[in-house]
């Protein structure tokens, strides 16, 4: 695994020692940890923002986010957002189907 270097300060390390003491893990495991899930909402955001500028489809934002569609459909949802969709291309999806 490729190892980097990271500046933070020192209030934020003191709170990541807290909660990895808490946790009973060490330090690089819970930055692992955190990074992973800040990660997954970065990718989860940029689809989410892609998609609605129009710029891909739900399906695509949906992949690009690591997600399946319906499961970024429910993530519209929660964010109080509306899939929204043209009849043509409903037919299109139908038709591919068939």
């Amino acid at each position: 695994m490729p190892v980097t270097t990271l500046r933070l300060p020192e209030e934020a390390l003191r709170q990541i020692d807290r909660i990895a003491k808490r946790r009973k893990q060490d330090r690089a495991t819970l930055l692992r940890q955190a990074i992973d899930g800040g990660l997954r909402e970065i990718l989860l955001g940029d689809a989410v923002d892609r998609f609605q500028r129009g710029e891909c489809s739900a399906w695509r934002a949906a992949s690009d986010a690591g997600l399946g569609l319906w499961e970024f459909l429910d993530e519209l949802r929660r964010r109080g957002l509306r899939f929204q969709t043209d009849e043509s291309h409903l037919e299109s999806l139908i038709e591919e189907l068939e």
